[in-house]
């Protein structure tokens, strides 16, 4: 998506009100340019929220996507940096609560809120999906629960799962996907809410 070959960037000189001009005029050099300028320190906020470099690299490049889907629609962005955490940190926290069905999401929410949000009542909320979650899991069917439980609680493969309860690994691996579809669709419908309120909380 983005050429980050700073010495033939004719914007690299610009200040980033001037950058915020030029991209919201569809320069796409001047978006190149405020990637160079801000990648490093957007990822390594977003690495201290989703602990997942990968993840962390993914919404880097949806962050800069979506500030670019909004050009011409900018002119109210005092500071770039602050607009594009901002921006980073719903997508962030997005990215976790459509995946809480896996602990390392539940983890890494519960973490976030340690270290940044010190509000009760932000705390108190992250507990509520934390125990929503757990009693969405609660209801799976019963052999959809063990499997799922053997697979996220206790890590072990399909193979020995499928060994352990003496069904075909082809069952496991269904049962896991409905769990995680279930799962999923609940949280969706529970709490994409929750990820919008945190951000007019925190960003």
């Amino acid at each position: 998506m983005i050429d980050r070959n700073r010495s033939k960037n004719p914007f690299a000189s610009s200040s980033d009100p001037e950058l915020l001009d030029f991209i919201n005029g569809g320069k796409e050099s001047a978006l190149t340019e405020l990637y160079d300028r801000y990648w490093e320190s957007i990822f390594l906020y977003v690495v201290k929220v989703l602990k997942d470099p990968d993840g962390a690299s993914d919404v880097v490049q949806e962050t800069f996507i979506a500030l670019w889907q909004k050009r011409g629609e900018l002119d109210a962005v005092r500071s770039l940096k602050a607009y594009l955490i901002s921006i980073a940190r719903y997508k962030a926290l997005k990215s976790i609560s459509l995946n809480l069905s896996e602990e390392r999401y539940r983890t890494s929410l519960l973490s976030f809120f340690n270290e940044v949000a010190n509000d009760p009542e932000t705390q108190l909320m992250a507990q509520e999906m934390d125990t929503f979650l757990e009693s969405q899991i609660q209801a799976l069917p019963d052999r959809m629960r063990e499997v799922f439980l053997l697979s996220r609680r206790e890590q072990l493969s399909h193979a020995e799962i499928a060994d352990r309860l003496q069904i075909s690994d082809k069952t496991v691996k269904k049962q896991i996907y409905y769990a995680l579809r279930q799962l999923r669709s609940a949280m969706d419908e529970q709490h994409m809410w929750t990820t919008i309120f945190l951000c007019s909380v925190l960003c």
